[in-house]
C-alpha cells in the first residue's frame, strides 16, 4: 500500500515537473528572466527569515543570557556551599510538635505551595514555587529550629522558583532520657 502511494506521489511529481518545464519553454526570454528574479527574491527572503534572522537574534541575545546564567550559577554554587556547611553542623536535638504545620506555614510565608507528609524518618515536602534563595534558609531552619537536616532534594528550577520534593531527616534524641555518654 505504501509503495503504491509513493509511486503515485512520484508520478504526480514527474507530471508537475513536466508541466513546469513545458511552461518554462513556452515563456519568452524576458518572462524567464522576470520569473528567475522573482524566484531569487523569494529564495533570499526565505533564507533570511528561516536561517539568518534567527541566528542573528540569538547571537545578539546570547551575551545577556550568558550573564544571567553565570549569575544564577554563582548563586547556586553559594547556596550549595552553604548547604554543605550546614550538613557538617550537628542538628538540633529534637523536632517540635506539629512540625508539619510549622513547615507548611513557613513555606507559605516564602510564597510556596506545599504538601507536607510526616514519615517515621522525617517529613517529606512536595512544593511548588519556592524562591531559589529560600532553599538554604529552609536547610538552616531545619537544622537549628526543627531538629532535622535535608536528606534528599529533587528539585527543578524554573524562573528562579524551585519545584519538586525535599525529604528531611529528623535527628534521633537519645533513648531513655540519657545523654550521649549514658548519663541520666
Amino acid at each position: 500500500m505504501a509503495i503504491a502511494s509513493r509511486m503515485r506521489d512520484s508520478s504526480t511529481l514527474r507530471e508537475l515537473g513536466a508541466s513546469a518545464r513545458a511552461r518554462w519553454s513556452a515563456m519568452s526570454p524576458r518572462e524567464r528572466s522576470l520569473v528567475s528574479v522573482a524566484l531569487a527574491v523569494v529564495a533570499v527572503t526565505v533564507a533570511w527569515l528561516v536561517l539568518l534572522r534567527p541566528a542573528l537574534r540569538t547571537e545578539a541575545q546570547a551575551p545577556g543570557r550568558i550573564r544571567e546564567l553565570r549569575t544564577e550559577l554563582a548563586r547556586a554554587r553559594a547556596q550549595a556551599d552553604e548547604l554543605a556547611s550546614l550538613a557538617r553542623q550537628p542538628a538540633a536535638p529534637a523536632a517540635p510538635a506539629g512540625l508539619d504545620s510549622v513547615l507548611k506555614q513557613w513555606l507559605q510565608q516564602q510564597g510556596a505551595q506545599a504538601q507536607v507528609t510526616l514519615l517515621p524518618q522525617g517529613p517529606e515536602i512536595r512544593l511548588q514555587g519556592l524562591p531559589a534563595g529560600a532553599l538554604a534558609e529552609l536547610a538552616r531552619h531545619a537544622r537549628s529550629d526543627w531538629g532535622a537536616q535535608v536528606r534528599t532534594a529533587k528539585l527543578a528550577l524554573q524562573d528562579s522558583k524551585l519545584s519538586g520534593s525535599i525529604a528531611l531527616q529528623l535527628s534521633q534524641p537519645p533513648s531513655g532520657g540519657a545523654d550521649a555518654q549514658g548519663q541520666p
